[in-house]
């Protein structure tokens, strides 16, 4: 008598040969092919939920009857995403995914929501309730069928959780963190769930699948309807799947060859049935995005709570104090009496290097030039000098510059940056503390950004992207990305997914409407806000219940200057920044403008009046860094990443993250 699980069953109608093939090595498959890379953790974390029931926390426990709908919704999330908390610190793995975190939480937060609807009112209160409606988590069912031939085959099944709601009949329940393209299949182990129930317990329960996208779409089927799937498709196949064990080379290939691609049986399948397989190209689009393994000294934050390690640079700590060294010693072998008696600041790309002596501070400027040519002739070093402020600071370029990581200035803002969406990771600065800005600060609600072919400039916006991603759920942020060269984000496509408002757009007449659809989402957001009585999205998202927030929208456009230079899109696309720029910011729209030709006719003065943050990296002349900055510099800038940033406090130099 043969043993055949509610899963195989489900693989079988994808692909009846990695169910054969699965039991011919002792190890069921899964395909990882449409599964959340997460939904384990989901899993075990309802399981752990469920079973707690009896042990509820305090402030949930405390809810009395009558306890109002969105009070016990709030006590739920809370619930739900402590266990979540306790997860992130026992497995360390999750760190490495923040997006798929994010909308882990986000599913929690909306079966919050269903569970907290769902036993709202009543005479009892809300945890006995939850008590008598979640009857039953991770329950085990079998049923012993007759397949054609007179053999036997027991069905076996684990069902995610039995609901019984108040005054309805039971449901048995099938959780889902995957997107709707599985659809059929998972209906149909609903349905084979229903049946087991009623088999072997006797139990008449509807069929409902729970599927968190990351937000919850619930699917019901009609009781008929799924016992009339397993009457005339499911047994059947159960049959066949008896055959296919007693002969592997029985299974016939599955009907869609779009799963052989990412099957990880595809080896072994070819050998065994002799059938040529595409080459997989790719990863899942779910894959874990690990980030990098950084050692160093620990530092701690003013309360003496530790931050992300440091990466140590002792080789470029060595080159700095070499360096600073040299200066000296130039100036005085031109009878110059000077000295540095601070340590050089250290940043990825620089060094900097501040010189002093008494009575000695317009020598240090007349020989400052001469400095410059000997370390470039015969040092190779590329530097500069700057007088700001009474000081005179020589800037030198690192031989051996060092890789800025995304991931580590995440981590080592992660607190900060949690606190509001639109907050987002710059780069790092010349004296090594992170460069961040806030989309919700009137001085960089809005950003324009120039850069030369080869400064960085696609880099640095790839990096804004995922920085503004990172610590949130989709709910509270939403991106529309705009590439009319189609390579900028297109890699991170996948991992944006969720968090992407449309796909991204490459022709400039879509880019004009979407800017207007924002006009007109614009208006209606200010229409709310006065009906709330409030003043902009912070204060409206704090009034309203969860499902009724909106989400902050931010535009990203790799390169603007065709849109200003078609007669055809000038007009309108310029009209639209005006509107956004002068109003958007209250109603949580931001735009990010990057052009790689910043010259009067690409940027005229209406797009430089509303984009009041400024990014330059490397540009070709000085007239294009004024236009950018409103300051010469960024022509001198060492390109890969090298920036000044106009934050509303003065410029910043700074070096960009890479992704």
């Amino acid at each position: 008598m043969s043993t055949v699980s509610v899963t195989e069953v489900r693989n079988a109608m994808r692909c009846p040969r990695i169910f054969a093939l699965g039991r011919r090595r002792q190890q069921p498959v899964r395909f990882p092919v449409g599964s959340s890379t997460l939904g384990g953790v989901f899993h075990r974390l309802v399981e752990r939920f469920a079973h707690g029931v009896d042990a509820p926390p305090e402030r949930f426990a405390g809810l009395g009857v009558g306890a109002e709908p969105s009070e016990v919704e709030r006590e739920l999330r809370s619930w739900l995403l402590s266990l979540l908390a306790e997860e992130l610190e026992v497995s360390p793995v999750l760190s490495s995914m923040p997006s798929e975190v994010d909308d882990l939480a986000e599913a929690l937060r909306a079966l919050a929501g269903y569970l907290g609807g769902s036993i709202s009112g009543g005479p009892s209160t809300p945890i006995e309730r939850l008590r008598g409606f979640l009857a039953a988590s991770e329950l085990e069912a079998e049923h012993m069928i007759e397949v054609p031939g007179g053999e036997h085959v027991v069905l076996r099944g684990r069902i995610d959780a039995l609901h019984e709601p108040q005054a309805h009949k039971a449901q048995v329940v099938e959780y889902k963190l995957s997107s709707e393209r599985d659809a059929d299949v998972d209906r149909a182990q609903v349905a084979l769930y229903r049946f087991l129930l009623r088999e072997s317990a006797g139990l008449d329960a509807e069929p409902l699948i729970l599927r968190f996208d990351p937000r919850l779409r619930v699917t019901r089927l009609d009781p008929s309807e799924a016992d009339a799937m397993v009457e005339q498709t499911l047994l059947p196949l159960v049959g066949r799947m008896a055959a296919w064990l007693r002969d592997p080379t029985s299974a016939p290939p599955t009907e869609s060859a779009d799963l052989c691609p990412a099957c990880p049986l595809r080896a072994e399948c070819a050998a065994l049935y002799g059938t040529w397989l595409p080459q997989r190209d790719q990863p899942p689009s779910g894959a874990a995005r690990p980030r990098p393994t950084v050692t160093g000294e620990v530092t701690i934050r003013p309360g003496g709570q530790a931050r992300c390690p440091v990466r140590r640079d002792d080789e470029g700590r060595t080159e700095a104090l070499a360096v600073q060294k040299l200066i000296v010693e130039i100036l005085r072998r031109q009878h110059v009496p000077a000295q540095s008696k601070k340590p050089p600041q250290l940043g990825a790309r620089l060094i900097t290097v501040e010189v002093s002596g008494k009575r000695s501070i317009r020598k240090i400027d007349a020989a400052a030039e001469d400095v410059i040519h000997q370390l470039a002739a015969e040092h190779d070093y590329e530097a500069y000098f700057y007088k700001t402020r009474g000081l005179r600071l020589f800037q030198v370029a690192r031989r051996k510059p060092r890789d800025v990581l995304l991931p580590e200035l995440l981590e080592r803002e992660e607190r900060w940056l949690r606190e509001a969406s639109g907050r987002f990771v710059l780069g790092e600065r010349i004296d090594g503390q992170v460069l961040v800005a806030d989309l919700g600060d009137p001085n960089c609600c809005h950003f324009l950004i120039g850069g030369s072919s080869g400064s960085g400039k696609s880099v640095l916006l790839r990096a804004i992207a995922s920085s503004l991603v990172a610590f949130h759920p989709p709910g509270a942020l939403q991106l529309s990305l705009v590439d009319p060269k189609r390579v900028t984000f297109q890699n991170l496509a996948a991992s944006l997914q969720s968090h992407l408002a449309s796909p991204i757009i490459v022709e400039d007449d879509r880019a004009v409407e979407l800017l207007e659809d924002l006009c007109h989402q614009m208006e209606e957001r200010y229409a709310k806000f006065e009906a709330a009585a409030v003043q902009d999205i912070a204060e409206y998202n704090e009034e309203v219940s969860p499902p009724e927030r909106m989400a902050r929208r931010v535009v990203i456009v790799d390169e603007f200057g065709d849109l200003t230079m078609s007669k055809v899109t000038k007009e309108p696309f310029l009209a639209a920044v005006r509107r956004l720029g002068a109003k958007a910011r209250a109603a949580g729209i931001h735009l990010i403008l990057a052009t790689q030709h910043p010259s009067v006719k690409v940027v005229p003065g209406a797009i430089k009046a509303n984009l009041p943050g400024r990014v330059a990296l490397r540009v070709s002349s000085v007239t294009n860094s004024r236009i950018v900055l409103d300051a010469k510099g960024a022509e001198r800038l060492l390109g890969k990443g090298d920036l000044f940033a106009e934050l509303g406090h003065g410029l910043v130099r700074a070096q960009s993250p890479l992704v």
